[in-house]
């Protein structure tokens, strides 16, 4: 087994992942909640996209580790809602109120 095969074991990746699904929930979880208290539009597309991102790396990490599917696979899902959520964070960095 090589160096990189052993330090990206399941456990690693699995590891790695929650803390991106924890970090990332609470950044979706802080954008909303900011959202709700100002009403900014654009406070809720950046929620949003960052829920994206979040979720992207979920499913590719369920696919991975719980569906077993290739490793290609999961990068397509992963980078697929990474690209939208950023596009949705972009989106409202333009976003302009009233």
């Amino acid at each position: 087994m090589s160096t990189l095969e052993s330090i990206a074991s399941p456990v690693v990746v699995t590891a790695i992942k929650t803390v991106t699904l924890l970090l990332g929930g609470l950044i979706t979880y802080f954008g909303y909640r900011a959202y709700r208290r100002t009403g900014a539009r654009s406070l809720r597309a950046l929620s949003a996209g960052f829920g994206l991102v979040t979720v992207g790396s979920l499913l590719a990490g369920v696919a991975d580790v719980v569906l077993g599917t290739p490793l290609e696979v999961g990068l397509l899902i992963e980078s697929s809602l990474i690209a939208v959520g950023f596009g949705v964070i972009v989106y409202s960095l333009y976003l302009t109120e009233g």
